[in-house]
């Protein structure tokens, strides 16, 4: 009988951990960096990568004029810098067009290749 109960109320414990649907993700009330003016994504990386750079930290070579932005994730991680709460974190207003330029960029020279490909193909068919 003891182990009835004690079945009984294992399931119990299950059944109302799987309907509640609490899920509960580390730090998904904190804004992502690929949606912030500051992010400039590589164009040889994912949008998700860690490789991808933030415009407001930095550092500028004084001989070459030339500025090193951070890498995201290194911002991120510093409290001085970002910091894991994003403090200068600023929402991108054309995400959307920022997202497909990414796209543009990193597979133009796919696109460039498929359409001197097609205009091939349409030469040889008007020729013929």
């Amino acid at each position: 009988m003891f182990i009835i109960k004690l079945y009984m109320k294992y399931l119990f414990n299950l059944l109302t951990i799987l309907s509640s649907g609490a899920t509960i993700i580390k730090n998904s009330n904190l804004p992502s960096c690929r949606n912030c003016i500051h992010f400039k994504p590589e164009y040889y990386n994912e949008l998700d990568s860690t490789l991808n750079k933030c415009t407001k930290f930095g550092e500028k070579d004084i001989i070459t004029n030339e500025i090193k932005y951070d890498f995201v994730d290194y911002t991120r991680k510093d409290k001085d810098k970002c910091g894991l709460e994003g403090k200068y974190f600023e929402q991108e207003p054309n995400i959307e067009l920022k997202i497909f330029k990414h796209y543009l960029k990193k597979n133009l020279p796919y696109l460039s290749l498929s359409g001197l490909f097609i205009l091939y193909l349409y030469v040889k068919i008007i020729d013929n």
